[in-house]
């Protein structure tokens, strides 16, 4: 069954939906540390060895399918993201490799299914800009990446998007600027992904861009540091997708523009550890041709410092 206008399952915000940088409470004077946001990347690099990140995200769609077919999909995705330290406070390299499961019911038709690993993808994040004063630090990092196909890309039966990978390798290269000063934190980045042909067919070249404001709700003043700590976060986040090409032709159910609205909550009882949650709300989708669209997408996750 082909449907190739059928919208990528896209766990590149990963989310990547992601950085992992600025994993706890930030290298910043106690009286400005705040949490890194849930969806946004943050610029500050702190000084870890290894550490862990993990969130089970799901994402529901519904809606035209191309040809006209009604269609919802349900997919999971939990990945596991690994940073290193390279230079202390300047470089770190991330691993990261998300398991997905994916069901797409087609009214009046069967019902597709995939799950598995997918591609693995290596994120290199490097400190620009660093100035630091009281109550106040501004960070801005340099982004570069690569996806690997190391997934299952030609499973029977399946259209490209149902596919656990892509069969390419592609390539990113973005930049984040961070702002935290007392209780409030201000975050963006952005982020163009070049997509490359596999078993041809290849996905649209990708813009993501991410802004968010992140207030520290608990505790106001720290009486004692690290300290439990509660935060809040309402982050805008952006994605433009070029048209997929099938054999050179452009795709003309794919690609478009979509804008989500997300709210989340972040809670860090040790220095070691932090739990945190987000939904993301869309608020303008403006696809081309028949495509399905977001209903809502939420993850809940953790992070972890192992040394």
């Amino acid at each position: 069954m082909k449907m190739p206008g059928l919208r990528r399952i896209r766990p590149g915000r990963i989310c990547l939906s992601v950085s992992v940088i600025g994993l706890f409470l930030v290298s910043v004077p106690e009286s400005s540390a705040q949490g890194p946001p849930i969806q946004t990347d943050t610029a500050l690099i702190t000084g870890f060895s290894v550490a862990a990140r993990s969130f089970l995200q799901v994402i529901e769609k519904s809606g035209d399918l191309p040809g006209g077919e009604e269609g919802r999909l349900s997919a999971k995705m939990l990945p596991i993201m690994l940073p290193y330290q390279i230079r202390p406070n300047h470089l770190v390299l991330i691993a990261a490799m998300p398991y997905m499961d994916m069901d797409l019911k087609i009214k009046n038709g069967p019902t597709l299914s995939n799950s598995g690993w997918g591609d693995l993808r290596l994120l290199a994040e490097y400190n620009l800009y660093q100035k630091d004063a009281p109550r106040l630090t501004t960070r801005a990092i340099l982004i570069g990446g690569v996806k690997l196909s190391t997934a299952e890309d030609d499973k029977s039966g399946l259209p490209p998007p149902m596919q656990l990978g892509t069969g390419s390798t592609d390539y990113t290269v973005g930049t984040a600027v961070s702002r935290i000063g007392h209780r409030l934190g201000y975050y963006s980045d952005l982020k163009y992904t070049i997509k490359n042909k596999g078993n041809g067919y290849e996905f649209g070249d990708t813009l993501n861009y991410d802004l968010a404001v992140g207030y520290r709700l608990l505790p106001g003043i720290y009486e004692s540091y690290p300290a439990k700590q509660l935060n809040l976060f309402l982050e805008l986040n952006g994605l433009y997708a070029q048209k997929d090409r099938s054999n050179g032709q452009k795709v003309h159910d794919s690609g478009g523009h979509s804008l989500f609205l997300s709210p989340g909550i972040q809670f860090i009882p040790l220095k070691t550890a932090l739990f945190e949650a987000s939904v993301q709300i869309p608020i303008f989708q403006d696809l081309n041709g028949d495509q399905l669209k977001t209903d809502y997408t939420y993850l809940i996750g953790f992070r972890w410092l192992l040394y």
